[in-house]
């Protein structure tokens, strides 16, 4: 365990109930006390960013549209008409800005970077932001764009490991994969993290951050492992388990 340290209170999007990478998603958060606010990012055609997590909206004559395929005026226009708004990545970070917090930004893709690096230069929330979703080369990509911006390797649960030992070769070659592509830490799923993954990444200088952790018996888990921020859609609990 980090000595003296508790975990960091990571609040999903959507926490407390509240409606996904919304403004009340944000205050949720706060009203939580939670030391992070994550929400997800998708890319329009024209590479705007969108506070979205699926990469379909779905409609209701045309059914699953990949928001991909459109530019971000027409998404929204779609959006509307079957009664759904999103939320702009401007108002998030105002409000965030405005309460000193730091945001997790859970890229589905790298499409809108440009735009997303914009942003965070206007409202001058280089380090405010942590960049989270992406894989060894979106990390590479990401890190030459947003020079001043932390930017963590996600890992994913992996059903293919079945003893220690691929189990310890998965420990080493993610840290090593996270110390050449230069990341502040790994973003795993809580499935895949141990002791073992803490200490070895631990004495690596890479904080382990795990999502997503809603059961209080699973939060305790990984409190004692040792990691580094908890990511859940109940921080107001975590932050009570905590003390």
């Amino acid at each position: 365990m980090f000595v003296g340290n508790k975990p960091l209170v990571t609040a999903h999007s959507g926490s407390e109930g509240s409606e996904h990478n919304s403004l009340a998603s944000v205050m949720a958060a706060v009203k939580a006390n939670a030391d992070i606010i994550e929400l997800d990012i998708q890319s329009t055609s024209d590479a705007m960013p969108l506070l979205h997590h699926d990469a379909f909206l779905s409609t209701v004559k045309e059914g699953k549209l990949i928001i991909g395929d459109y530019p971000f005026e027409q998404v929204i226009k779609i959006a509307k008409q079957n009664g759904k708004t999103f939320t702009a990545l401007e108002a998030v970070l105002e409000t965030v800005r405005d309460y000193h917090l730091v945001l997790n930004l859970d890229l589905k893709d790298i499409n809108s970077i440009l735009q997303i690096k914009k942003l965070i230069d206007d409202f001058d929330m280089a380090d405010s932001i942590i960049i989270s979703g992406l894989d060894y080369n979106q990390v590479e990509v990401v890190r030459k764009v947003l020079t001043g911006t932390q930017v963590l390797l996600n890992a994913y649960y992996d059903p293919s490991i079945t003893d220690e030992n691929q189990y310890l070769n998965f420990v080493q070659n993610l840290c090593k994969q996270a110390i050449e592509v230069q990341s502040c830490g790994i973003n795993i799923d809580y499935l895949m993290s141990s002791e073992l993954l803490v200490s070895y990444a631990q004495k690596r200088f890479l904080p382990i951050s795990v999502w997503s952790v809603d059961d209080e018996t699973e939060m305790q888990q990984m409190i004692d492992q040792g990691v580094f921020s908890i990511t859940t859609h109940r921080p107001k609990r975590l932050r009570e388990i905590l003390g």
